[in-house]
């Protein structure tokens, strides 16, 4: 079975394809805007963004599983206290991309889904932007990132793993709560973007 390594910014069109198959309502929401001067998509956020290296979607922040030459799996993790360096780079990734005021549109939007995603807390390590390739489905990978990410939660001294996911996405709960994870809570999504129904799941370690 391949190993999971860091990804690097080589695997930049895979990992963004697969970063935006996590969560794509979620994130074509939240990135894509159209204004009177300007017209964003999120895709072409992201890749900017994943070549930055460092920030919430820079490639830095994400481990990858290939096969064959192609990524065929991608996740990340956050915690509590991510650091300076890490807030800056990712409030970069987003000045560098919107233009002016459009940068506090995208800024409000994402402070409006701190009721649905809850910053975690200081003894979790909080699991995302988890995407498997179609072709590589059902193959186990899903729970060796999630192996791979509990092994660094263990090192990090966290006592949790935590993620959200949507109610809807049956087939990544199962996988899941297979691995060992608990639903905590329901919230619905009551931002102007209405992303819906997201279930919280806890494994405790």
């Amino acid at each position: 079975m391949p190993g999971v390594r860091r990804a690097n910014a080589d695997d930049i069109s895979d990992a963004v394809a697969l970063v935006l198959s996590s969560a794509p309502v979620a994130l074509e929401r939240l990135f894509s805007q159209q204004t009177e001067h300007n017209n964003y998509h999120a895709k072409s956020f992201l890749i900017r963004a994943f070549a930055q290296k460092a920030g919430q979607f820079g490639y830095g922040n994400h481990w990858v599983i290939e096969i064959d030459n192609k990524i065929a799996a991608i996740g990340c993790g956050w915690q509590f206290e991510m650091g300076e360096a890490y807030v800056k780079a990712t409030l970069e990734s987003m000045t560098s991309y919107y233009q002016g005021a459009d940068v506090l549109e995208v800024l409000h939007r994402c402070q409006a889904l701190q009721p649905v995603f809850a910053r975690p807390a200081a003894d979790e390590l909080c699991v995302g932007h988890i995407g498997v390739a179609e072709a590589f489905q059902r193959q186990g990978l899903c729970s060796q990132l999630l192996a791979h990410l509990e092994s660094t939660a263990y090192t990090l001294g966290k006592r949790k793993l935590t993620l959200d996911v949507k109610q809807d996405n049956a087939g990544a709960i199962d996988c899941y709560q297979q691995f060992g994870f608990e639903l905590v809570r329901i919230t619905q999504d009551t931002s102007i973007m209405s992303l819906g129904t997201y279930v919280h799941m806890c494994k405790l370690l």
